[in-house]
């Protein structure tokens, strides 16, 4: 344990400076690319190759050091993208540079007993979800575990996240005079404001963990005209993907019935990525909490609630994979995407946090590499997982 925080520590000041830099130019997803440009650089001075523009996205990278004989493969995974007008609200400015701090200081132990490391960045966690099309194409499915942690008002262990589905409801009407000839006119926007109603009374025959949310994108031109267009964006969330798949589908028919109710036309499309629920991998979870507890801190790391979602849940799926929360601002009633979390995430207080945290993936990753009983029960829980929840 000792030489873990030893190498951890040491790269504190370097990685620091790269965290600060990045909270202090935050770019949107897919946008990313002086983050990239600071992380890569920084992977490449440690020693370790790396691609990037994975499934033709720019600012996606995988940085990988191999050991001379063969083992597992541990991938740490980063985010870097902020939020529009608010910067590094959810602190991916952390995320990033945590998982190239645990890269970094975990290649001792990649030379001593084996195996590979990778810090695999995906870019847009905010908005369409780097890590889908990534895990789609298989960047994930030899990793004997994922390993991620996330600024947040607390301490606490990997924990639920929602799966969530993306739809864009677009009618096309027929404009004409409001006053002089409206029954000429087809209303595009009595569609849309028809379809907020009937997922309205959607709401009382779901699941009470099962959320949908959404806004009027486009609502007409001037008020004495039809309007010929309107559109309108939703969120439809539920505990576990199957679920969320046919809430969706019961969404989509509240839109075709307002389009058949006015005459519009009705066009549907997901305007970003379908994002898994997470699946925790519990065995691993308990070993990132352990060493969590081994290196100072004593919170006991419960599970959050009402977590929301994130694109790791789709890696989730494709190998065992933990989503570990660590605070950055001392204050458990802090939400993500506020002002408070943002100054946290460039704060002393969060990174003593993140650097503990770092440890703790870096003991929890070398136990990977030297226990076969502990990967084996990791293994085994993960063959447990319905891995067809999406077929």
């Amino acid at each position: 344990m000792r030489e873990i925080a030893v190498r951890v520590d040491e790269l504190r000041e370097e990685i620091q400076a790269i965290a600060h830099e990045i909270h202090e130019n935050p770019e949107l997803g897919n946008e990313e690319f002086h983050s990239v440009e600071l992380l890569t650089n920084l992977m490449k001075k440690h020693g370790f190759s790396v691609e990037q523009g994975q499934c033709d996205m720019p600012t996606a990278f995988i940085a990988s050091y191999k050991g001379s004989k063969p083992g597992p493969v541990i991938g740490y995974l980063a985010e870097y993208d902020a939020l529009r007008g608010m910067g590094h609200a959810c602190g991916h400015n952390m995320i990033g540079t945590l998982a190239c701090c645990c890269a970094i200081a975990i290649k001792e132990a990649i030379d001593e007993y084996g195996g590979e490391v990778r810090v695999i960045g995906a870019p847009a966690e905010e908005t369409m979800g780097g890590k889908c099309a990534m895990a789609e194409a298989g960047y994930y499915d030899d990793l004997a575990v994922a390993i991620m942690g996330h600024p947040a008002g607390i301490h606490a262990r990997s924990s639920n996240m929602m799966a969530i589905d993306s739809q864009k409801f677009e009618f096309f009407g027929k404009a004409s005079h409001a006053a002089a000839s409206p029954e000429l006119g087809i209303n595009a926007l009595n569609a849309v404001l028809l379809t907020f109603r009937n997922i309205d009374a959607l709401r009382q025959h779901t699941v009470q963990t099962a959320r949908v949310h959404g806004i009027i994108r486009d609502g007409g031109q001037a008020a004495n005209i039809v309007p010929e267009y309107a559109s309108c964006e939703f969120y439809i969330r539920a505990e576990d993907s199957k679920y969320c798949l046919e809430f969706s589908e019961r969404v989509k028919n509240c839109a075709r019935a307002a389009a058949l109710a006015t005459g519009a036309d009705l066009k549907i499309t997901n305007f970003e990525g379908f994002y898994d629920n997470l699946a925790t991998n519990e065995v691993l979870s308990e070993r990132c909490v352990k060493h969590t507890h081994d290196f100072g801190i004593t919170d006991e790391l419960k599970k959050r609630e009402n977590t929301g979602s994130s694109d790791i849940g789709n890696v989730s799926y494709r190998c065992p994979c933990v989503h570990q929360w660590f605070d950055v601002v001392g204050d458990p009633n802090v939400p993500l995407h506020t002002p408070e979390l943002c100054a946290g995430a460039d704060s002393e207080y969060g990174y003593d946090n993140m650097f503990t945290i770092a440890k703790a993936f870096v003991a929890t990753g070398e136990d990977v590499l030297t226990d076969p009983e502990f990967l084996a029960e990791i293994r085994a829980e993960f063959d447990k997982l319905d891995r067809g929840v999406r077929k």
